[in-house]
């Protein structure tokens, strides 16, 4: 006699990412005219020890950026907010200007 297979109903399927839904939510968007503004999601600071810039970054969440740089730097440093909330990309412009030394 064979081997059963078992067949649980309904077939597990994998997990949807949160990324997949969002990307097949703009496409529906897009192809319906929609216009779709970029997510302003992305802070700009400045980790400071004292009042001295040690370095000029990007981060979604401050709070927990500040905590890892403290275990690298140390209990004295703290995050300086630099503006309001900007897109991904406006971010990063802004980061790479910081880097090379221009405003």
């Amino acid at each position: 006699m064979a081997a059963q297979r078992i067949v649980k109903y309904p077939p597990k399927r994998g997990k949807i990412s949160k990324s997949q839904v969002e990307r097949a939510v703009r496409e529906v968007l897009e192809a319906r005219g929609v216009p779709i503004e970029p997510k302003r999601d992305t802070y700009k600071y400045h980790l400071k020890r004292g009042n001295k810039v040690i370095r000029s970054r990007i981060t979604n969440d401050l709070d927990r950026r500040e905590k890892e740089h403290q275990r690298n730097y140390g209990k004295d440093v703290h995050i300086q907010q630099v503006g309001s909330r900007t897109t991904r990309e406006g971010a990063r412009e802004w980061e790479k200007k910081q880097r090379r030394g221009t405003s």
